[in-house]
């Protein structure tokens, strides 16, 4: 994948507003301090915004009891210590998400998720959307320049639409099996 740190991908992006590199999160600099802080909010959006192949993570869930269980709902499971956002789980039935608990019906549930992965995972192309939405933000925080803001933030939507893109055929195309407008017809 890539061999970018949070450091890395902060410095790149202020680069591209023409602010000073950064070395460090700590070294005590406007640059540093309003990176530290945008950082981490941009990379939970981002991720959450699309099932990332890089992203995503199956595991099975540990079924646990607790005494105040949602009335709704006859099972608790906990959920990872790295879960952005639940895809989907291997039941059909409901189920609903409570800070880091699961709560459904279902048994032996297994989750399809979206985690919060190191950024060596990231894709190229997620990278580079990335550095523009960081770029995005530290324009406004450090410049105050909003028409640099607007520019990169255009750049952002549309290096975010060909990562989404390129992300998506990292699977075969799904078949519609039952499709009853087509039924009608013959």
């Amino acid at each position: 994948m890539n061999n970018f740190t949070m450091v890395d991908l902060c410095s790149k992006a202020l680069n591209k507003i023409g602010a000073s590199e950064i070395v460090s999160f700590d070294e005590g600099t406007p640059e540093a301090e309003f990176s530290r802080s945008i950082y981490p909010v941009l990379k939970h959006k981002l991720l959450s915004s699309f099932p990332w192949s890089f992203a995503t993570e199956i595991k099975r869930l540990n079924k646990i009891v607790i005494e105040d269980v949602e009335a709704e709902f006859s099972n608790c499971y906990l959920l990872p210590s790295d879960f952005i956002r639940a895809v989907k789980i291997s039941s059909k039935l409901p189920y609903k998400i409570i800070g880091d608990k699961l709560f459904t019906d279902a048994t032996g549930v297994i989750l399809t998720y979206i985690s919060d992965v190191d950024e060596c995972r990231f894709s190229s192309a997620f990278v580079s959307a990335f550095i523009y939405a960081i770029a995005a933000e530290l324009s406004v925080s450090l410049l105050d320049d909003v028409t640099k803001f607007n520019l990169l933030y255009r750049l952002y939507t549309s290096e975010l639409r060909e990562a989404r893109f390129l992300d998506s055929m990292q699977e075969s195309p799904k078949k519609f099996n039952d499709f009853s407008l087509i039924d009608v017809r013959f």
